[in-house]
């Protein structure tokens, strides 16, 4: 196979908004430079797309205000906003990116369904995973449905906590826990009232050990390549995410937890993602698939997940480059046909008969 080494450009698809996005990001270059690359951020808040009848290019202000074409052999989403407007955005430079030939480690509607809570667990529940009972509140009011048997199916016992999450949130920002029913009627009630769509789940109850506890899988290129345990550091706080004050340790995940996490990650259609499990006993029940997940990972269990999710962008960026190359190799190789060149035309001189 004809093949010559390049040196690739890899964007990363990142609006920077938080000191997490900042560090995750400068992560991603250090490695992607090691790797003998160049790498671009491309802040898809500050980007123009332009499309005509034969293409469409993405444009971004130079450190001067000048518009220049963004051009990469591959991308790497790093979508940490969960409101539509932006999602919108991400993903329409993610679109044009990816027609022009760039690789990327996620399509965009991966990126849109792992950003929607109901629909996402709708594709991990239909694949037959494990999951909370749920309930998806879409309507505009209370009134329009029977609420108290909506929560009754989500959890018969009154008494009982329920887990309450907006249909938009990272890091654990959108997700409450109802101590009873009442209460979440409550609290339900007044997302409806501002026409704000809910999502209700059973609360998994923890065995001792596992109290306040969830499990954090990472996948990239479709595998685990590592699992963490984490915990909260307050008694009064459910949500055991990093960036919320919880910590981490490496955590020996079996055979069936990896099958899982990594059957999860494939049901929403992502080859990197986070995927958080909650243990309770010997139940293992999926709650989430995250796009763009966490680097806290690299602290706790010594992994470099930076190299791994560069490695996937540089190596398939690569494929593309050499199939390009090939496809070029292989079309000179072909023998001219018939008619490519147009019909030869013998030349007709003038003669002494033609004068006269």
């Amino acid at each position: 196979m004809l093949y010559c080494q390049v040196q690739m450009r890899i964007g990363i698809l990142s609006a920077q908004l938080g000191q997490e996005d900042v560090h995750e990001n400068r992560r991603l270059i250090k490695e992607i430079l090691l790797l003998g690359h160049k790498a671009q951020i491309i802040n898809y808040r500050k980007t123009v797309l332009v499309t005509t009848e034969r293409k469409q290019v993405l444009y971004q202000p130079d450190r001067k205000g000048s518009l220049k074409q963004v051009r990469v052999n591959a991308v790497i989403p790093r979508i940490n906003e969960a409101d539509s407007k932006s999602i919108n955005l991400a993903t329409m430079a993610l679109e044009c990116l990816m027609a022009s030939g760039a690789y990327s480690t996620a399509t965009p509607s991966a990126v849109r369904l792992s950003k929607d809570k109901i629909r996402s667990l709708l594709a991990i529940m239909s694949q037959g995973i494990p999951a909370p009972r749920t309930a998806a509140i879409t309507s505009a009011s209370s009134t329009e449905l029977d609420l108290d048997k909506v929560l009754k199916a989500v959890e018969p016992n009154a008494n009982h906590r329920i887990i309450i999450k907006t249909n938009i949130g990272t890091g654990g920002k959108g997700v409450m826990s109802a101590n009873n029913r009442g209460e979440a009627r409550a609290i339900i009630q007044g997302f409806l009232a501002n026409s704000i769509p809910v999502l209700l789940q059973q609360f998994v109850e923890p065995s001792k050990k596992d109290f306040y506890v969830d499990l954090r899988f990472l996948v990239v290129n479709g595998k685990v390549i590592s699992a963490m345990r984490r915990s909260s550091t307050r008694k009064d706080e459910i949500r055991a995410n990093i960036s919320l004050g919880g910590t981490g340790q490496l955590y020996k995940a079996s055979e069936q937890e990896i099958a899982m996490a990594e059957a999860a990650a494939r049901a929403v259609g992502l080859s990197v993602a986070g995927v958080d499990i909650i243990p309770s006993g010997s139940k293992r029940l999926v709650i989430e698939v995250n796009s763009s997940p966490g680097f806290a990972v690299e602290k706790y269990n010594k992994i470099n997940l930076a190299r791994k999710i560069s490695q996937q962008a540089v190596v398939n960026a690569n494929r593309k480059e050499k199939l390009a190359i090939q496809k070029l190799a292989d079309k000179l190789k072909e023998p001219i046909k018939t008619g490519e060149l147009g019909e030869f035309k013998r030349p007709r001189f003038k003669t002494k008969s033609d004068s006269d």
